[in-house]
């Protein structure tokens, strides 16, 4: 694999959808402890465990397409994959969008704060930075904007 081929914006959009696709399936979307008669215990699940998983599994199947879909453009340019909107990053940024759609009707389907995990918001995080790295990228725009400032001395 050549790194090279990757720029600093690839790696972030990479790094973020990896990250989401590690959130989704093994971090506590759900924590929920449980007292009684001298007893406690809690219990966690992840955001493709029950209830209603599949909005979790397939937001995590969108999340990787974009994944897959940046390093089969970067590693294998002689590849032609099917696009939305006429280019890659165009593509990306829908299947981004997918993804935090499933998410939101996740969290709709189970509108309970208390319950929420770190999982939960960390997901949330992720896949808003992943939504804005794509859309800025669609506007091929950086997604870190660098500043340079030049001095002129007399």
């Amino acid at each position: 694999m050549r790194s090279d081929a990757l720029s600093r914006n690839d790696w972030i959009v990479g790094g973020l959808s990896l990250l989401l696709v590690i959130d989704l399936l093994f971090l506590p979307w759900y924590s929920l402890s449980v007292h009684g008669f001298g007893y406690s215990d809690s219990v966690s699940a992840s955001a493709t465990s029950a209830p209603d998983g599949w909005a979790g599994i397939l937001a995590m199947l969108a999340a990787l397409a974009v994944l897959a879909d940046l390093l089969i453009e970067r590693l294998a340019p002689q590849a032609t994959l099917p696009n939305l909107g006429g280019s890659r990053t165009v593509t990306r940024l829908w299947l981004t969008i997918v993804a935090a759609g499933f998410m939101a009707l996740k969290f709709v389907l189970h509108l309970h704060f208390s319950w929420f995990g770190f999982g939960f918001y960390l997901g949330v995080v992720v896949c808003a930075a992943l939504v804005y790295a794509t859309l800025r990228l669609s506007q091929d725009r950086e997604i870190l904007a660098t500043t340079t400032t030049t001095t002129t001395i007399p």
